[in-house]
């Protein structure tokens, strides 16, 4: 596999390859990458507002903040090792069958999610330098904090929303005369789930609001709720909901994937406090040399890394973009 990804790298960097042809005109990887270096449009969120900035200037900072990570996390003794990034890797596998599928589909390599597992490693560690959880502290996270490991009672729905007293009546005598709910619904629903006989779904309860919740707690399984007065685009509506099924509130079973879970989630809300990674990367980045040389972006990059050694703390973030 290293030979092969060598290969396609030496190809992507070829300035002659041919990236593309319209209509027989040819463009090559040069016109091809300079375009995307300068690309406008392209920028960084800062607060409410996006700050424009060349691609190529925000590959080069995001270039140099992954190499002073994993430098700061060998200063540390914590870099991730090739098994703890390849037993990462595998357990995200684990967890969503579609990574490497979804991943390899947006042009990127393997390689480059290794990269990727790394880097967020290395992050993790360093936040959580020196922070250690015991499984009596995970057991009583576990306890006192159920809500966040509880899937709540949740409830098939289907709907007809309509936009006018008529229309009310006209979907009541539907139902009273014995027409199916979803027929009525396709007929006479103003929603876009009409066209799926109302069909809204699994819905958490604590996803819905007081007086929808009301009305549902009224009726049983294969019921149908009162007209409930909503809005729609603006506009006054109302909403009747059949439930069809519900599905009981469970608690999750604390697994070895969660015990990892709740423990690394306390292991950073510690170190959160412990550890403050903002100043640790201000000091590194401001002993360190980096010699830019693309001489349309050297300048440019100064003035980032100036503006941004000059503000205050902004949290404990590991680099100008504030990156987790």
């Amino acid at each position: 596999m290293g030979s092969a990804l060598a290969t396609a790298q030496a190809q992507a960097l070829d300035p002659a390859k041919v990236v593309l042809v319209v209509n027989g005109e040819e463009v090559k990887a040069a016109e091809y990458y300079r375009k995307m270096e300068f690309l406008p449009g392209v920028g960084r969120r800062s607060g409410n507002t996006i700050a424009e900035m060349p691609p190529g200037l925000l590959a080069l900072d995001q270039i140099v903040t992954e190499k002073l990570i994993l430098q700061l996390a060998k200063e540390k003794g914590v870099l991730p090792s090739d098994l703890e990034v390849n037993t990462e890797y595998a357990e995200r596998k684990r967890d969503n069958p579609d990574l490497v599928t979804l991943w390899l589909a947006s042009g990127r390599t393997e390689a480059d999610l290794l990269d990727t597992i790394r880097v967020d490693l290395a992050q993790f560690k360093i936040q959580a330098f020196g922070i250690t959880v015991t499984d009596q502290e995970v057991d009583r996270i576990f306890k006192e904090r159920a809500s966040e490991f509880t899937t709540p009672k949740q409830y098939r729905l289907s709907v007809i929303v309509v936009l006018t007293p008529a229309d009310k009546d006209a979907v009541d005598a539907d139902l009273a005369g014995g027409k199916v709910f979803a027929d009525v619904a396709k007929a006479r629903s103003k929603d876009y789930t009409a066209a799926n006989g109302g069909q809204f779904g699994m819905v958490p309860s604590t996803s819905v609001n007081t007086p929808t919740r009301d009305a549902l707690e009224k009726i049983k399984v294969g019921q149908n709720t009162e007209w409930i007065s909503t809005t729609a685009n603006d506009q006054s509506a109302f909403v009747k909901f059949r439930l069809e099924d519900i599905v009981a509130e469970k608690k999750d079973a604390m697994t070895p994937e969660l015990r990892k879970r709740i423990r690394r989630k306390r292991m950073f809300e510690l170190g959160s406090v412990k550890n403050d990674v903002q100043k640790e990367m201000s000091a590194l980045r401001r002993k360190s040399k980096i010699d830019i040389r693309q001489t349309q972006f050297a300048a440019a990059y100064k003035k980032l890394i100036d503006a941004y050694l000059s503000q205050p703390s902004s949290g404990a973030t590991a680099g100008t973009g504030g990156q987790n």
